[in-house]
């Protein structure tokens, strides 16, 4: 499998980029001056696995630039996970010197990410997933994470409007809205379900989103957790039972990323590429 190298370059400078803009979050103390503090507080978080994701970036796109399938799924978790903190990072971090920055790195993301996709010849990629036994748990997954989250952020959405009050996590974090809400609400969730329904059926578009949303479940996890170990460490309240909720959908997301890749079989391509070959 090749994909266009402008691709590839573009998620490398944007994998510096990124560098720059977590190392100045972590290390600059007026990066998140004008956020309130817990705002400010996940924004650190959010840096330190940003630079996790990075190095998973680089290591994908090596691997990929040699034509792995398995890597080029990673790769664009990792992509799709860049193009979702950013979008929080350019709409809702007051304007600071890495404005420009932020809005690069969306940028490139959304256009390495994108670049590539396009140029994907789906007729040939069938082979890669044909064996693929791990597909029905990975739907399964997929559909009770989607519907769980809806009923979460829904459980303080609706209240509130029904109210007339403003939701805690806004309020909290001095927001005009929930980002995360936003994003997961209108886009990422229902991705999730649609995908989940995709893979059960086993549809070529449902096995090639698999592996991303798995991924973007690991880093955005992790996040979490980074989080919740910033503010205890300001000494800012967490919450035992979610940091064990987010735990597990970490653990479950890898193993099945694991056993999934390990199915994704790069050698029957290259047999039946081979028999093509003999018969023309």
């Amino acid at each position: 499998m090749r994909i266009s190298k402008t691709s590839l370059w573009l998620s490398v400078i944007d994998a510096l980029l990124v560098l720059l803009a977590s190392a100045s979050g972590i290390f600059l103390t007026n990066t998140y001056a004008r956020e309130t503090t817990s705002w400010a507080v996940q924004g650190i978080g959010q840096d330190i696995v940003n630079l996790v994701a990075v190095v998973v970036l680089f290591i994908a796109a090596y691997f990929v630039n040699k034509g792995s399938v398995k890597a080029f799924l990673v790769w664009s978790g990792v992509l799709l996970y860049l193009i979702y903190a950013y979008v929080i990072y350019a709409f809702d971090i007051h304007f600071n010197r890495l404005f420009l920055v932020y809005v690069a790195i969306l940028g490139l993301s959304f256009y390495a990410l994108v670049g590539s996709v396009i140029r994907l010849h789906l007729d040939q990629l069938q082979a890669y997933f044909a064996a693929n036994t791990k597909a029905r748990p990975v739907s399964v997954f997929l559909l009770v994470l989607g519907i769980v989250f809806y009923l979460l952020w829904l459980s303080e959405e609706i209240p509130a409007l029904l109210t007339g009050k403003i939701p805690p996590s806004v309020r909290e974090n001095g927001l005009l809205t929930n980002p995360v809400h936003v994003l997961d609400l209108g886009l990422l969730l229902p991705g999730m379900i649609i995908t989940g329904v995709l893979l059960w059926r086993r549809k070529l578009l449902g096995y090639l989103l698999a592996i991303p949303l798995l991924v973007f479940n690991i880093l955005t996890g992790t996040a979490i957790l980074v989080i919740f170990l910033v503010m205890g460490i300001k000494e800012m309240p967490t919450s035992v039972g979610v940091e064990a909720f987010i735990a597990i959908i970490i653990v479950v997301s890898l193993v099945l990323s694991v056993l999934y890749l390990r199915e994704v079989n790069e050698q029957r391509r290259e047999g039946l590429l081979n028999e093509r070959k003999e018969q023309t």
